[in-house]
Parts: structure tokens; C-alpha cells; sequence
């Protein structure tokens, strides 16, 4: 017997609508989070910067 469950969690690649609509401030401040994120990316792996990320005092 194969139970199917529903998964509450969409996947990117659904076509529903999505849930939430963002005000537009709201996509310009995310859309600045995530370059300023990919940027810091960008330097670490640029820079060498790739080892163990935690801090063992």
C-alpha cells in the first residue's frame, strides 16, 4: 500500500500562484540581499576562502 503525502512546501518549479505577492520595496531590498550575498560569495571563493567556516577559538 503506497501512501501519497502532501508536501506543505512547494517546489520552485510549481505553477501555481504563488502564496505570497511582495510589494515591490520588498523584491528591491531582496534582490539587494541577494547580490550583496553572492558578491561576498564571490570574494571568499576568489580570495581562497573556502576552508572550514567554523570558528574553533
Amino acid at each position: 500500500m503506497t501512501r501519497q503525502f502532501e508536501n506543505p512546501q512547494p517546489s520552485l518549479f510549481d505553477k501555481d500562484e504563488p502564496r505570497v505577492e511582495l510589494a515591490p520595496a520588498e523584491k528591491i531590498g531582496l534582490a539587494t540581499l541577494v547580490k550583496a550575498l553572492l558578491l561576498e560569495i564571490a570574494t571568499a571563493l576568489a580570495n581562497g576562502e573556502t576552508g572550514d567556516d567554523q570558528d574553533h577559538g
